[in-house]
């Protein structure tokens, strides 16, 4: 059963970060931060809000993206049964400020305790 969940840089997406900072952690940083992401010889890399790049701390956890490899329309993430589909979104021009719109998936049921 799949979830779609909305999320942004904002409080209203603190529980997508936690589950993607806690399964799938990045070596510097957090999803919380990440503006983008592209993939480069299989490998997912992050860009954060600095312009800094990070990657995944187990590269492994990173199964495939679709699209360009310097704009992936859909990237996949597993780890232990649990499999995450990101969609990144780009920077919109707001008023004063952009901001990125990424949407989230879950595709494997979380069981819970």
């Amino acid at each position: 059963m799949g979830m779609n969940q909305h999320f942004r840089t904002t409080a209203s997406w603190d529980q997508a970060v936690n589950l993607l900072d806690h399964s799938f952690p990045l070596t510097e940083g957090s999803h919380g931060s990440v503006t983008s992401y592209l993939t480069y010889f299989d490998h997912l890399v992050a860009i954060q809000a600095d312009g800094t790049t990070t990657g995944l701390v187990h590269p492994a956890q990173f199964v495939e993206a679709s699209g360009l490899e310097d704009a992936p329309s859909c990237i996949r993430l597993e780890h232990n049964g649990l499999q995450v589909e990101i969609e990144p979104g780009c920077r919109h021009a707001g008023s004063l400020q952009s901001a990125t719109e990424h949407r989230m998936q879950l595709l494997t049921d979380i069981a819970t305790a």
